[in-house]
């Protein structure tokens, strides 16, 4: 009997009062509006990152190879580590500050995209051990689009859309 009592709340679907709260909540905001607020959330602290980095069109600032030489250190077992060609790596990590948030704001190859900044945000992870709380968020967010993809509001929508048309 308690089951049966209780069942419509393993089933927030179901026509009971609790189905019709979470259908109201639900169409307050459609799907590709909270997509297109997840690709936004997690491109902005990764482009404003990458904008500090240049002085000029694929020019690097010094304080940006500066930290990749001497302040950044990855915190893995019997470390911390230098990074490996700080230089090259501070260049690498500029280019992919701007450009995956731009494809991410796009909705460009979203996925992928999504995928860098996730693979970036455990890196950032392992030389910054206290900001867990925030790279949390963000791996959160980037799962999200991983998983869920651009959304309607995006070229990758359009681009599939207009190749089915085709």
């Amino acid at each position: 009997m308690l089951t049966s009592k209780w069942r419509h709340f393993d089933k927030p679907t179901e026509a009971g009062w609790l189905g019709r709260i979470d259908g109201l909540i639900a169409g307050m905001a459609p799907v590709s509006l909270a997509q297109l607020a997840l690709r936004f959330g997690l491109s902005v602290p990764f482009w404003r990152s990458g904008m500090s980095k240049w002085d000029g069109f694929l020019q690097l600032n010094d304080v940006a190879i500066l930290l990749f030489t001497s302040e950044f250190k990855l915190h893995l077992p019997g470390g911390p580590y230098d990074f490996p060609a700080p230089a090259v790596m501070a260049f690498a990590v500029a280019c992919a500050e701007i450009l995956l948030p731009t494809f991410l704001m796009l909705g460009l190859a979203t996925r992928l995209a999504a995928l860098g900044l996730l693979a970036m945000t455990i890196v950032i992870q392992l030389t910054v051990p206290d900001g867990w709380p925030i790279h949390l968020t963000w791996a959160a967010m980037a799962l999200a689009i991983v998983t869920w993809g651009a959304g309607r509001l995006s070229l990758d929508w359009w681009l599939v859309s207009r190749s089915k048309r085709m």
